[in-house]
């Protein structure tokens, strides 16, 4: 009995985990504060360059090394970035061809705007599974999109 018992908590903490682990690296999101930040091969200035971010382009934080942020993009893309270039303003990078921007968090609201792959825009709230965007720079509101069309939020 007590062996039945021990593995029905183990199977519900292996299934919770990956609930666990989604909650707690949305903690790490953040942006790239500064405009055309090089992105390099390891915690270094000396590393190679392997490409370059624009202003707010947002990451999710793996692991600091020093003064150094290791991360991963909306690409799947690694590298290594300089600490005091990342940001603490979460911003959202739309990830399909084309994207209906809404009036409020529903799908029968109206449609305000189109957003396009790779558009960067800032993140003003969160309501269910829905985004509220708003322009990077001013921060003016445009509308809400749903989180699955999105990375970074």
């Amino acid at each position: 009995m007590k062996r039945n018992g021990y593995l029905s908590t183990l199977c519900t903490c292996l299934l919770a985990a990956p609930v666990l682990m989604a909650t707690s690296l949305s903690v790490h999101a953040k942006s790239i504060g500064k405009d055309q930040v090089n992105i390099r091969s390891g915690p270094s200035a000396n590393n190679s360059i392997v490409f370059e971010a624009p202003l707010g382009y947002p990451i999710e934080v793996k692991k600091q090394e020093g003064k150094w942020v290791y991360f991963r993009d909306w690409e799947n893309n690694t590298g290594w970035v300089y600490k005091p270039l990342v940001s603490n303003i979460k911003t959202a990078v739309i990830l399909v061809e084309k994207a209906n921007v809404r009036s409020s968090a529903s799908t029968r609201s109206n449609i305000v705007a189109k957003a396009e792959i790779g558009e960067i825009y800032k993140v003003l709230g969160t309501k269910n599974n829905w985004v509220r965007l708003g322009y990077y720079h001013g921060g003016s509101p445009l509308g809400w999109i749903r989180a699955d069309l999105v990375f970074g939020e």
